[in-house]
């Protein structure tokens, strides 16, 4: 005998689940690559185009209360975007120089620090506490402050949550002879030769790294993962995710 209550509770299951009004409320929320037409950072299509994985990347944590942090902040386009795509999320930058009266009335926590400096670090850490959900470094791109800000920083980073680092293709003096970059003659303390040492051995081997950095990131890396665009700016980012539980 047929259940005479089974096609109520199918259609009340669908209107529940499948409300064509919800569907219609996502569809028109922008995603990141569309407000770049109103935030035009380096991270938009028309440079280095890494809003393409984070329009993947942040979509299920979008309605989250995360702790969102970047490192650099220049003209802060990119923190009020971030402000205005995360509605419910605690948005923080650090740069060098001050943007505290440009942040004013934003909801953005703006430090000045450098991010090579470990005492910085600390500070704005002492302030504003820890447990971020996302680290995103758009900093300086020099080797040691890529490395000194991941080895500093990832301890901060909440478990299961991830550690960005954008523009890694300045690992690459073929494309980015500058030296500001700090790239060694032989390229050994790029971050992106650190990387591949790590798919390769499990190992962190960095010159700007203390043994206790090294050692607390080979237990608690879950996974990297790379991105790269083939384009004029050989642009390249990676994801770094944060283990839920040390190894042992």
């Amino acid at each position: 005998m047929t259940n005479r209550f089974g096609g109520l509770i199918t259609f009340l299951f669908l209107l529940v689940f499948s409300n064509p009004l919800n569907a219609q409320k996502d569809s028109i929320r922008e995603t990141i690559t569309e407000m770049c037409d109103r935030y035009p950072t380096d991270k938009c299509p028309q440079s280095h185009n890494f809003v393409t994985y984070y329009d993947r990347l942040f979509a299920p944590m979008r309605d989250d209360s995360i702790r969102f942090f970047e490192i650099g902040i220049l003209n802060g386009v990119s923190h009020l975007m971030w402000r205005e795509y995360f509605p419910v999320a605690e948005i923080f930058g650090i740069d060098i120089r001050d943007y505290s009266e440009k942040s004013k009335g934003s909801g953005v926590h703006t430090f000045v620090a450098d991010q090579s400096s470990r005492e910085d670090l600390s500070a704005f850490i002492d302030t504003f506490g820890g447990n971020f959900d996302v680290i995103l470094d758009d900093g300086g791109h020099a080797m040691d402050h890529q490395q000194v800000s991941l080895g500093y920083l990832f301890q901060h980073v909440k478990p299961g949550g991830m550690f960005i680092i954008e523009d890694i293709h300045t690992s690459l003096p073929y494309f980015y002879p500058d030296t500001a970059f700090h790239v060694s003659r032989n390229e050994t303390n790029t971050t992106l030769f650190m990387l591949e040492r790590f798919w390769r051995r499990s190992e962190i081997v960095s010159e700007f790294m203390t043994p206790e950095e090294v050692g607390y990131l080979e237990k608690n890396i879950e996974g990297v993962e790379l991105y790269f665009n083939h384009n004029h700016r050989h642009s390249m980012m990676c994801v770094i995710r944060k283990r839920h539980v040390p190894l042992p």
